[in-house]
């Protein structure tokens, strides 16, 4: 993966006539957590923003625009984006207004499969034959989807083009050899990952603590 650092930095003459892919990885909030760690989240999209600007000025604009989960492209896409992950689509608004274009990422029906074989695994089956082929066929539409998402960039990316790909952290997707991969991660990122874990262990220490302290206020109340 290449990198641009502050010292030793690579010539970005290097990268003429390559295809290059801005990788931002996703930091996932969830709801119950937005309003606690707004400020810190608000902090980091700002900060990513001023990653990708500086990439551009050393390496070319942002023509391409690829985000996980959107399965349209444009003004379908944009708004699909809106509602699923909405500091997102504030950034890709600002990229897609100026100069670069929201494409189709991934495939309608590998999510949907996805999606399906996951409410399987989660109902708890009783049969370990049908929780071993839900698992299988889950591993294997997930391989399926990366394939995908690699194919789509692939195929879209010029020469000498310039995207940005926004997905979670842990993805799989294999990139072509010739695309330079330039990874996208603001001082903040490791800030805010660890106080959404800490957030959500404390969340969960309270619930097992409160039902011991209801039961502990309940016999006080019967031995006065």
């Amino acid at each position: 993966m290449a990198t641009l650092g502050p010292t030793g930095k690579a010539d970005p003459q290097q990268f003429d006539r390559k295809r290059k892919l801005f990788l931002v990885p996703l930091v996932t909030v969830p709801p119950q957590l937005e309003e606690q760690i707004s400020e810190l989240a608000d902090t980091h999209w700002d900060q990513v923003k001023a990653q990708l600007q500086n990439l551009e000025k050393s390496l070319g604009t942002i023509r391409h625009v690829f985000h996980e989960l959107i399965h349209d492209e444009g003004k379908a896409g944009e708004q699909l984006l809106s509602q699923i992950a909405p500091r997102s689509a504030s950034l890709i608004k600002e990229i897609t207004d100026s100069s670069g274009h929201l494409e189709q990422t991934e495939d309608q029906d590998l999510l949907f499969e996805l999606s399906d074989w996951q409410r399987c695994l989660s109902m708890g089956l009783v049969s370990q034959k049908v929780s071993d082929l839900a698992s299988e066929n889950y591993q294997t539409a997930m391989s399926d989807r990366y394939e995908y998402i690699g194919k789509q960039i692939d195929e879209t990316l010029e020469e000498d083009g310039v995207a940005a790909l926004f997905i979670s952290e842990d993805h799989r997707v294999q990139f072509p050899s010739d695309i330079q991969v330039f990874y996208v991660s603001p001082p903040s990122q490791n800030q805010l990952k660890q106080s959404i874990v800490g957030l959500i262990q404390k969340s969960f220490e309270e619930s097992q603590i409160e039902p011991d302290e209801e039961v502990s206020n309940n016999t006080d109340k019967e031995v006065e």
